[in-house]
């Protein structure tokens, strides 16, 4: 499956808790193309074909492969209801984290990712996140150490 997003660059109201109650376990003719449709899609595959999932994303610089990214996460974290809420949160929280240490100006783009990121979330059989493992790579050094002329 491929979802083709565009970066409006403003907020459209598209990434609410209503959003991601309305694409919760909905078949995907259901309701227009989404990322949250994409994240309860891999969801629900993990959870009956019992195969692991992966998500790529790819697109130009400022094209917003940082924001699908978290919003995909956000979605797969309320998906999956751990039983403890704390880990949710620790694995929200990497992002913001990850961004400031990794993230440079660019003449494109204010705040733009200078790394690529590998995201592995563990689960139960029933689909409760346990965990998270974190890979970065790819790391452009020279544009996060040093001010973008």
């Amino acid at each position: 499956d491929i979802l083709v997003a565009v970066n409006p660059f403003t907020n459209l109201g598209l990434y609410t808790g209503i959003e991601q109650r309305r694409y919760k376990g909905q078949a995907r003719s259901d309701n227009p193309p989404h990322i949250f449709a994409v994240a309860d899609a891999a969801y629900q595959a993990l959870l009956h074909q019992r195969q692991n999932q992966a998500i790529i994303i790819s697109g130009e610089s400022g094209a917003g492969k940082t924001e699908s990214a978290n919003l995909l996460l956000k979605q797969l974290v309320y998906l999956s209801k751990a039983p403890n809420r704390n880990l949710e949160e620790q694995i929200l929280q990497i992002n913001p984290i990850m961004e400031a240490f990794g993230n440079a100006a660019t003449g494109i783009n204010a705040n733009s990712s200078r790394f690529g990121k590998y995201l592995d979330l563990t689960m139960t059989k029933g689909g409760k996140v346990t965990g998270a493992r974190i890979a970065v790579y790819l790391l452009e050094q020279s544009r996060v150490v040093a001010q973008a002329a």
